[in-house]
């Protein structure tokens, strides 16, 4: 399966949802999909929230907590979850506050692999 085909099947999969993206932890997009109107420019705000996923990597590493796995940032509008790939990727499940987030968790957690063997 290609990664844009994972990716919209797992968007379509999750209600409330507005965006799954994988990208780099350089800001760059490697696929996104988008579904519905989320108010606010998605993109915009995964691409920030990447320089602070670095840092709470970094710190994580420091205390000596162990490898980083999973980020969720809840706001008044929206939540997002974050899935530490590996070293260079992370995806994204945006998605209005109400959306289904045991559902957006699990699917980011069960695709992890494809999405990286998708891109190799």
């Amino acid at each position: 399966m290609s990664l844009r085909a994972l990716l919209t099947s797992m968007v379509q999969q999750v209600e409330g949802a507005y965006a799954v993206m994988l990208m780099g932890y350089d800001c760059i997009a490697i696929d996104e999909v988008h579904q519905g109107d989320a108010g606010f420019d998605v993109q915009m705000m995964t691409v920030e929230y990447a320089t602070v996923i670095k840092e709470i990597g970094r710190t994580v590493e420091v205390v000596g907590a162990g490898d980083m796995e999973e980020i969720t940032i809840t706001t008044k509008q929206s939540r997002m979850i974050i899935r530490v790939l590996n070293d260079e990727l992370f995806a994204a499940f945006i998605m209005s506050r109400d959306g289904n987030v045991g559902k957006a968790r699990y699917l980011l957690r069960a695709n992890a692999l494809a999405m990286i063997t998708s891109i190799e």
